[in-house]
């Protein structure tokens, strides 16, 4: 049985949020929910612009787009930017600054691609100890393979043996440019 992390009560404009959430993971989902509300035309307007004609795809676009907002509204481009860079993306010291977790802060790095503030093309992949792919992310335009799991040469699979510790791992693919990924810890 999953445990929602959030509920709203429309009647009675109160937020219970799950005990099981840490304070990054609450202010989150506070975030997230003040994006949904306060910030409903704009995400419908982009939902309409989009062209998506299915109602689970627009369903999934709306969630996609009040994510980043909470994201945005924690952790502001232009100061996230600048401090990861001063911390040279130490991506712990970038949580305790912004109040955010590891995997809040790991999914921000990869949205560094503004114009005139690019960040490294980091992208995310989270994986579990049989190397089922759980989650993946990359703004900066890595291609994940359609069919499979990861690549048994990327040192994410070493993480289990050390859990809490940080790996790094530069990887060059033939066909783009040389990007990192951003290793989160196991769940």
């Amino acid at each position: 049985m999953s445990v929602e992390p959030r509920r709203y009560d429309r009647h009675r404009q109160t937020m219970f949020l799950s005990e099981l959430l840490d304070q990054p993971g609450r202010s989150f989902q506070l975030a997230y929910q003040v994006g949904f509300l306060e910030q409903a035309k704009a995400l419908e307007q982009l939902v309409e612009q989009s062209g998506l004609s299915d109602d689970e795809a627009r369903r999934l676009l709306r969630i996609a787009l009040a994510n980043y907002f909470a994201a945005a509204l924690l952790m502001p481009y232009d100061a996230f930017f600048r401090t990861a860079q001063e911390t040279k993306y130490d991506i712990r010291l970038l949580g305790r600054r912004f109040g955010t977790s590891f995997e809040q802060v790991c999914h921000r790095l990869t949205t560094l691609q503004r114009a005139g503030a690019r960040g490294i093309p980091f992208f995310l992949i989270r994986v579990d100890n049989a190397r089922n792919v759980l989650k993946r992310f990359s703004a900066a335009g890595y291609h994940f393979a359609r069919c499979g799991g990861t690549c048994p040469r990327w040192n994410v699979h070493d993480a289990f043996l050390l859990p809490g510790d940080v790996y790094t791992q530069v990887v060059a693919v033939d066909d783009g440019p040389r990007q990192s990924p951003i290793p989160c810890p196991p769940s």
